[in-house]
C-alpha cells in the first residue's frame, strides 16, 4: 500500500466491537459520514482473540437496532449462568431468553467487520498506529505505512493501546 497522507474526517483506531459498533453508529444516524470514516485494524481478520466472548442480551439488542442479526454467527445459548466467588456460588436462570450467548470472537469480530464494510465503511488491517499528535486543526496520526490526518479520532484500542498512551 502507498503511503496514505489524506485527510479523513473520523479516524477510528480499533477494529474490534467498539471501533466497529462505533462506525455502524454514526453511519446509522449520519449516513453522510460513512465515505469520511476509516478504521485501522492492526490484525487481519479473522484475527485470534483471546478474551470472552459472551455477548449478553443487551449487547444483541444494541446490534438488533443497527439492523444485525448475530445469530449469523455461530453460538451456544444459555439460559443458566453461574458465577463462583471464593467458594460462593450464585446462580442465574433466564425463563423466557438466554441469559447469554457464547460466541468465538475471531468470528464475530470478522463477521462484524464484514457487515461494516457491506455498509460501505472502510477499513484497513495491518496497520499499526505509532503516534498519534494532536495538532491546533486536526490529528496527526502515524502508522508503519504512513501518516494520516484526521478531524476526529476514536480510541477503540483498549486500555493499554496507543489512544490512551498519547493522551
Amino acid at each position: 500500500m502507498e503511503q496514505d497522507t489524506r485527510n479523513h474526517d473520523i479516524l477510528i483506531i480499533g477494529g474490534g466491537p467498539s471501533g466497529l459498533s462505533t462506525a455502524l453508529h454514526l453511519t446509522k444516524f449520519a449516513p453522510h459520514l460513512t465515505p469520511r470514516i476509516l478504521i485501522l485494524e492492526k490484525e487481519h481478520y479473522p484475527r485470534l482473540k483471546l478474551c470472552a466472548g459472551g455477548l449478553v442480551t443487551d449487547a444483541e439488542r444494541i446490534l438488533e437496532n443497527l439492523g444485525l442479526d448475530v445469530s449469523e454467527v455461530p453460538h451456544v445459548d444459555s439460559r443458566v449462568i453461574r458465577f463462583d466467588f471464593a467458594g460462593k456460588g450464585l446462580g442465574v436462570r433466564v425463563p423466557k431468553r438466554h441469559a447469554i450467548r457464547v460466541i468465538r470472537r475471531d468470528e464475530f469480530d470478522h463477521w462484524l467487520a464484514q457487515k461494516a464494510e457491506e455498509r460501505g465503511i472502510k477499513i484497513r488491517q495491518g496497520i499499526t498506529v505509532k503516534n498519534i499528535q494532536p495538532r491546533e486543526h486536526d490529528v496527526v496520526v502515524e502508522t508503519n505505512e504512513g501518516i494520516l490526518h484526521a478531524q476526529i479520532v476514536v480510541g477503540a484500542d483498549g486500555s493499554n493501546g496507543i489512544t490512551r498512551r498519547s493522551i
